[in-house]
């Protein structure tokens, strides 16, 4: 940009999502287009659109903001490799290109990341240590084919392998939304053996915990929770008909979107040193929920609410530095916000 030395001009900012069909997506664009209303000195003009799950439909879309103008376009994205082209063109016409949560492979692209292999092995070491590293395990997967539901998938699978007595007897896709969860978890219920424990992606918990409820399910098996309020909910409620069950919850956080916003303001103001990130990659904490905090996040959510703590200027150049010093922050186990 024009400003000479690192100024800090507004910049005019897109938001592509593949994907908005889940409250996490939903409240993800919500975080987006909060943070930009609110710091008009920083963002001139926001937009968000989504292609409904169509790869080939957000390349088009990426191509359409690039002649529209916009400085910057973040990216959630439908497939690591199918954006690639588009997100290349976007960065020779001098836009910068920021991916996170779903990540894409375009070199040019820089990245805000969740550690989400570190997801599944802290879900699965969790159940391990619970169930005593045996029982029947379901695991309720994200969306097939992007990084998101991959990495969780690998890094829970990297600790089952210690564990033989630990057997996955099914496996459905719950595309990390409570409706769907819970319908492919009660379409497989009726062939699976009794089931102890149930490794889940996001959203998935609280619909896969439903299924087991409506089903009349006893003993209900450990379901691992997503941080939405209707998950935290339904964990609240079997916990006071079984002051032994034990279960946690973690997600990623809807509001990566700002720190993605905040990391494309940096990079075009010349801010923070961000253009000299290791691998263009800033991590975003994931947010982990254990009993002790389970009530008061219940308490804060609304039902179709994910936990997740706002993303300001100052924790994003703090998510930058930690990243420049080689050590990025990956979880914390936050109380709410308080109001």
């Amino acid at each position: 940009g024009g400003d000479a030395g690192g100024g800090d001009k507004p910049i005019k900012i897109a938001l592509s999502n593949y994907f908005n069909g889940n409250i996490w997506r939903k409240q993800m664009e919500a975080s987006f287009e909060a943070t930009a209303k609110a710091n008009p000195d920083q963002v001139s003009e926001f937009k968000v659109v989504n292609s409904d799950g169509s790869a080939p439909q957000q390349a088009q879309q990426i191509q359409s903001l690039v002649l529209e103008g916009y400085d910057a376009i973040i990216i959630d994205a439908a497939s690591p490799t199918a954006l690639n082209g588009a997100i290349q063109e976007a960065c020779d016409a001098g836009v910068t290109v920021v991916v996170f949560d779903s990540l894409a492979t375009a070199e040019c692209a820089y990245k805000v990341a969740f550690d989400y292999e570190a997801y599944g092995r802290a879900e699965a070491q969790f159940m391990a240590d619970q169930l005593g590293g045996k029982g029947n395990i379901l695991f309720v997967r994200g969306i097939a084919g992007i990084t998101v539901d991959e990495d969780i998938y690998n890094g829970a699978m990297e600790v089952l392998k210690d564990y033989p007595d630990m057997k996955i007897v099914g496996e459905v896709y719950g595309e990390f939304t409570e409706s769907t969860a819970q319908q492919e978890v009660a379409k497989i219920l009726p062939s699976l053996p009794k089931i102890d424990g149930v490794l889940t992606q996001g959203n998935d918990g609280g619909g896969a915990l439903d299924a087991f409820l409506q089903a009349g399910t006893s003993p209900v098996p450990l379901v691992i929770q997503g941080n939405s309020g209707q998950g935290l909910e339904g964990w609240v409620k079997v916990a006071q008909e079984n002051p032994d069950y034990k279960t946690m919850s973690i997600s990623s956080q809807p509001s990566i979107s700002s720190t993605a916003l905040w990391l494309s303001w940096m990079l075009i103001n010349d801010q923070n040193d961000a253009t000299s990130l290791p691998d263009k990659t800033v991590f975003a904490p994931l947010l982990i929920i254990p009993e002790e905090n389970r009530d008061a996040w219940a308490d804060a959510l609304e039902y179709t609410e994910i936990a997740e703590n706002p993303t300001t200027l100052e924790q994003a150049q703090d998510y930058v530095k930690a990243a420049i010093d080689g050590d990025p922050v990956l979880q914390e186990e936050p109380l709410p916000p308080s109001e």
